[in-house]
């Protein structure tokens, strides 16, 4: 896309790959046979993910080995110094974590092979902080990591922060818990005349209970970037749409910017956001399954004014 896009951090970008549509994230994506839990008024189990480090050359995540299918509450503790983050994904055959970061660490942006599916966990937790997401847990193999670090040195899956569990027993129909606030992507058409967009309600300054939802056909995420002082959307437009890094300080600031995993259509997850009053830009970088420009480029870069 752009040189103002390479500014932005590699956890927001590199968060991008995740999932092929199964609906594992979605209220009423189990089956409907007689293998399937029904879940009422289910409970979200519990799954913890502790972050830890040993100095700045050995990191970690430590989670159990297995949990069962359903509703989940994926929290993420972090006992380190530096902000840390755990993204995981379903995988199909025998591939393993270490396959997975090949393609999210590749150079140039590529297909998401069909043995990835599903997706979500939770983005940046602060040095100290604890953070959760809920969903639903398809079974099956996951794979883990923590793509933080990496902007002068090795990320922190380099470091040995990743790994693998296992989602046991059936699907179940379970519903996520509802939310006041909501953010969700969308597009819609065809060809040359798809629509790229995000809708909004209920965001206010403060920390923000939220289901992120997913109504279109690709993978999306949102990213909400603080406007500059007396910027238009129309300069940040501009700007992630040039060839080459404008003159002065970027219109958005990249540092105090948040934003939700990956997912897939019809894929829904509750999380907490955390927005100051103010405008602000909100992106999705992510491309088509079979590639071309982000979506940014196609519309997706909405303003936002949080009150």
């Amino acid at each position: 896309m752009t040189a103002m896009k390479d500014r932005c951090s590699r956890r927001l970008v590199l968060s991008a790959i995740v999932a092929v549509a199964t609906g594992a994230f979605v209220a009423g994506c189990g089956d409907d046979d007689e293998d399937s839990a029904s879940s009422e008024a289910a409970k979200p189990i519990s799954f913890q993910i502790t972050a830890t480090a040993e100095g700045t050359k050995k990191k970690a995540l430590e989670f159990p080995s297995s949990i069962k299918a359903g509703l989940v509450d994926v929290t993420l503790r972090n006992d380190d110094e530096a902000p840390r983050s755990a993204q995981i994904i379903r995988v199909e055959g025998d591939h393993t974590v270490d396959d997975v970061l090949k393609i999210v660490d590749a150079e140039e942006a590529a297909k998401i092979p069909s043995w990835m599916q599903d997706g979500g966990g939770l983005g940046t937790v602060a040095p100290g902080a604890t953070a959760t997401a809920t969903q639903v847990l398809a079974p099956g193999k996951y794979v883990v990591w923590d793509d933080e670090g990496g902007d002068e040195g090795p990320s922190n899956s380099e470091l040995g922060a990743k790994g693998e569990f296992t989602v046991t027993g059936p699907a179940v129909d379970a519903e996520l818990p509802a939310r006041d606030a909501t953010v969700t992507a969308t597009d819609e058409g065809e060809g040359e005349d798809k629509t790229y967009d995000f809708e909004f309600a209920g965001l206010k300054a403060g920390t923000n209970e939220v289901r992120f939802e997913n109504t279109g056909d690709e993978l999306h995420h949102a990213l909400f970037f603080p406007m500059r002082e007396g910027v238009t959307i129309k300069e940040v437009e501009d700007a992630f749409a040039a060839e080459e890094e404008p003159e002065g300080p970027p219109p958005v600031d990249f540092e105090q910017g948040v934003g939700t995993t990956v997912i897939d259509g019809g894929i829904a997850q509750n999380i907490s956001l955390d927005l100051k009053a103010g405008k602000y830009a909100v992106v999705c970088f992510i491309s088509d399954r079979e590639g071309g420009p982000p979506h940014a480029a196609k519309g997706m870069l909405k303003e936002l004014t949080v009150e």
